[in-house]
């Protein structure tokens, strides 16, 4: 199954979104622990981390593409060996 673009871009996106909805959690809360707190930190920033791993791979998996992409594209035919070609 092959996913869209945008498809993508959401799910590279989730992960980021779900950090900012924690750390919004975490300013709000006022009867929690430092420890709770803490641990919602903690969590924002994992979410956070995985979706900076999925932009680098999503940007790594596009930079193959057009690496194969330029590979497989027909070349010029180069002048035969010892010809001047001007």
């Amino acid at each position: 199954m092959e996913m869209s673009r945008s498809q993508l871009a959401m799910v590279v996106t989730l992960p980021w979104l779900a950090a900012g909805v924690v750390l919004l959690a975490m300013t709000r809360i006022e009867a929690e622990s430092q420890e709770v707190k803490l641990g919602l930190f903690g969590s924002a920033a994992i979410c956070f981390s995985i979706g900076c791993l999925a932009r680098t791979t999503l940007g790594l998996h596009d930079l193959m593409l057009a690496s194969q992409a330029r590979a497989a594209a027909p070349q010029p035919p180069s002048p035969p060996a010892g010809t001047d070609p001007a």
